[in-house]
């Protein structure tokens, strides 16, 4: 590439510039500010990198017009490097490019400026300089959009190890708190943050098998959108053929709160993403063990959906849980089963009961839905009393009653 090398008033003008291009930042940042609100947002510090970055490549074409010769290796790897710093400053290569060509732009217009007053700028910056102008800076975003994108390459290869790393902590029995709370760190994610699994089964994904990760990068930006959140505090993995995807609770909510509102945000998400059929949602938890519990829970919720046959899209670790907690106790489970074990020899009695349960203690309605006699009713009710021991007045007996009742149906 042949590079011009100016003269006369030219070289004064530039020569100044080269000197002080103060001039020159503050109008091309002013420029850029106002054709991308991104630069708007960021942080003091950074603004004030993109100011420097903005000198510095003013410097390089102005020395280039002064010398004759391309900037030096040593230049251009500092001028990469500014691409690579807004990858971090989470800068997209979009709104870095747009700064680039609106900040060449106003340098541009400054020097047409200068010719609007001197007629012999004029013929050397439209016979000398301009041919090189278009090399120079397609060269250079060329540069440094190559810098930026193998940067931000990897960097996703660095968080995607870390997230497989993180991931592995936590379904590891160890629970390795400690380096939990390390990797998370790193990824950028608050430890401290309690979140929600939610489990998915999902339509097959009709896409060639490397665009795999493509697809769910895509999904997973629906999620981030519709859960009102970042993309870097959402995490996902595949677990028993399931997508799970830990989302972040409100900082301070109760276990109430938060399963009633991952509830609301997985009942909008099967309805509107079309891979997904069905949703588990699991309870609160913090740090490895909770994640993975949470996870236990949201995959446990479907499975025992599935199987009630209901046809519903969306399943509650919370709905049963007390039918869970007592599974887990050989104790608790066979004082239950010992409720309702004579019962199960008066096939009508249990269906009686079941009822009456399900219809909130109605007895007219009860008694409509079996279509019996209201005294028919009234006989078996004292039967199941006389059976059990108990009383249907007693809430805290039906509820025995109906956690039994139900998981003599699940084992059926």
């Amino acid at each position: 590439m042949k590079i011009p090398k100016v003269t006369g008033k030219l070289r004064e003008v530039t020569a100044e510039y080269a000197r002080d291009p103060s001039m020159i930042v503050d109008r091309s940042y002013r420029a850029i500010s106002q054709s991308d609100g991104t630069y708007n947002d960021l942080s003091s510090s950074t603004k004030s990198d993109v100011m420097e970055s903005i000198r510095f490549s003013a410097t390089l074409w102005f020395n280039s017009m002064l010398t004759g010769q391309s900037p030096t290796d040593e230049d251009m790897e500092i001028f990469r490097n500014l691409g690579r710093r807004r990858v971090h400053q989470g800068v997209d290569l979009a709104s870095l490019l747009r700064a680039y060509r609106v900040g060449s732009k106003e340098l541009w217009n400054a020097y047409l400026e200068l010719a609007s007053k001197q007629q012999d700028v004029q013929s050397e910056l439209l016979f000398t300089v301009s041919p090189y102008l278009l090399d120079h800076f397609d060269e250079m975003a060329q540069s440094i959009a190559i810098a930026y994108m193998e940067e931000q390459h990897g960097q996703s290869r660095w968080k995607d190890a870390l997230r497989y790393e993180l991931c592995n902590l936590i379904f590891s029995p160890a629970g390795e708190i400690d380096e939990f709370n390390r990797v998370s760190e790193a990824i950028g994610i608050d430890p401290t943050i309690a979140r929600v699994a939610l489990a998915f089964d999902t339509n097959a994904i009709d896409t060639m098998p490397s665009r795999i990760e493509a697809e769910l990068d895509r999904v997973q930006l629906v999620v981030t959108r519709m859960a009102k959140i970042s993309g870097s505090d959402l995490v996902r993995v595949m677990y028993r053929g399931r997508l799970i995807f830990w989302v972040p609770c409100i900082r301070g909510d109760s276990l109430l709160a938060s399963d009633r509102r991952m509830g609301e945000l997985a009942t909008r998400l099967v309805e509107t993403v079309p891979e997904f059929k069905r949703v588990g949602v699991g309870m609160m938890g913090l740090g490895p063990s909770g994640w993975s519990g949470s996870v236990d829970e949201a995959v446990k919720a479907l499975e025992v959906g599935e199987r009630d046959g209901s046809g519903n899209r969306l399943y509650r670790y919370s709905d049963i849980a007390l039918n869970e907690g007592a599974r887990r106790s050989d104790n608790v489970l066979r004082y239950l089963e010992s409720l309702i074990e004579r019962l199960s020899h008066e096939p009508d009695l249990l269906r009686t009961l079941e009822c009456y349960l399900d219809q909130f203690q109605k007895r007219k309605q009860t008694a409509d839905i079996l279509g019996i006699h209201p005294n028919t009713l009234n006989y078996r009710l004292e039967r199941i009393q006389e059976i059990t021991g108990g009383s249907i007045q007693d809430p805290a007996w039906l509820a025995k009653l109906h956690v039994a009742i139900r998981l003599r149906k699940g084992s059926l």
